[in-house]
């Protein structure tokens, strides 16, 4: 698997003054090198890691989420949740990071089905993402409704509203 860090440093836990300098500018959070870890520590017993390339990943209460990249099974991506989790002692969601802003919102937002994506655009200038989602798959979301538009705004950089109808 590809990492923003070098292998050995990750493994290490002391960083050379490249991976030293992505972690302080903020290019890499404290809160990821954790995530990395383990990571690394899986990779040697689940092989099809080694095909991927690691993204970024955010917390939110007491769940990760992961995002990589390139295309991995779903099979792959549940046995990989199911180890991280087991790894890091918390509920780890994989996401496999793609350019379709909507595939990759049905993934954070899954099981919950969304029913549709609208692009807002206000006369400031700014730009608001409209997430519709079925009111009855409310009961879906572990996390509340701010939570969620947090992650997508930090991952898409656009403003996000959800609302259920």
């Amino acid at each position: 698997m590809k990492y923003p860090l070098d292998k050995i440093c990750i493994k290490s836990g002391v960083y050379c003054s490249h991976c030293q300098y992505k972690i302080e500018s903020g290019i890499v959070e404290k809160e990821e090198l954790e995530i990395l870890r383990a990571l690394v520590e899986l990779e040697e017993r689940l092989k099809f890691l080694k095909k991927g390339e690691y993204v970024k990943s955010i917390h939110i209460d007491d769940e990760v989420f992961v995002f990589i990249r390139n295309s991995f099974d779903t099979s792959e991506l549940n046995m990989l949740e199911y180890e991280l989790s087991k790894e890091l002692r918390k509920r780890a969601k994989v996401i496999e990071h793609i350019s379709d802003l909507r595939r990759l919102v049905e993934q954070i937002m899954y099981p919950a089905t969304v029913t549709g994506i609208n692009r807002v655009w206000i006369p400031d200038g700014t730009e608001i993402l409209n997430i519709r989602v079925s009111r009855r798959d409310k009961k879906h979301l572990i996390h509340a409704r701010e939570h969620y538009e947090a992650l997508i705004e930090k991952i898409s950089g656009i403003k996000t509203r959800i609302v259920f109808e």
